[in-house]
């Protein structure tokens, strides 16, 4: 757990990236660690909205920094170290986006497999047939099971806010969207 600590060192944010720049040295660094950490969660939170999550991306963020402090001119820290943490959020947010659309390509892909000199004649219409093809058999599946793969494939919903939005027990959320799953594969095959 991130613990926060009374100020004691009345440098300036500045002060200190300019002291550390001179001689990087752990002490300075704290300083600036615990200075901001709290900010940084409340920010990490706020784009994470888990708060182990948000902790270790704060952790993360602070690990990575000691040697772009010495590579940047920093004018403004505050504003750039909150620009730094919120670019790594928003990485965070794609990669868990794309890793759920991939299953989605995966269960296409593994319907629509190509051969090696086939793939030459991949074209963009052939990749339009193919989504199109897995709209279709989206739209075949039952009611809660078609909700549920289009709440947590395409709009990115966790397991909880499913079952918030659908009104299901997070059990049956996770069984529809596995009934899903399954039944694209059948559909699509």
């Amino acid at each position: 757990m991130i613990l926060f600590k009374k100020r004691t060192d009345t440098r300036t944010d500045e002060e200190l990236l300019d002291a550390y720049k001179r001689r990087p040295s752990e002490a300075v660094f704290g300083q600036l660690f615990r200075r901001h950490a709290h900010k940084l969660y409340g920010l990490c939170l706020s784009y994470l909205k888990n708060p182990q999550d948000a902790e270790d991306a704060v952790m993360d963020c602070f690990a990575d920094l000691p040697p772009k402090l010495l590579k940047y001119d920093i004018e403004d820290f505050e504003s750039w170290l909150f620009l730094v943490v919120r670019n790594y959020c928003l990485k965070l947010l794609k990669d868990k986006a794309r890793l759920r659309t991939d299953g989605l390509d995966e269960i296409c892909g593994e319907v629509f497999v190509e051969s090696a000199h086939d793939v030459t004649l991949h074209t963009i219409e052939e990749e339009e047939r193919r989504y199109e093809a897995l709209s279709d058999a989206i739209d075949q599946l039952k009611g809660p099971q078609r909700k549920c793969i289009i709440l947590f494939y395409l709009e990115n919903k966790s397991y909880q806010e499913i079952a918030e939005l659908a009104a299901f027990p997070l059990n049956e959320v996770k069984s529809h969207i596995q009934n899903g799953r399954r039944n694209l594969k059948n559909l699509l095959g």
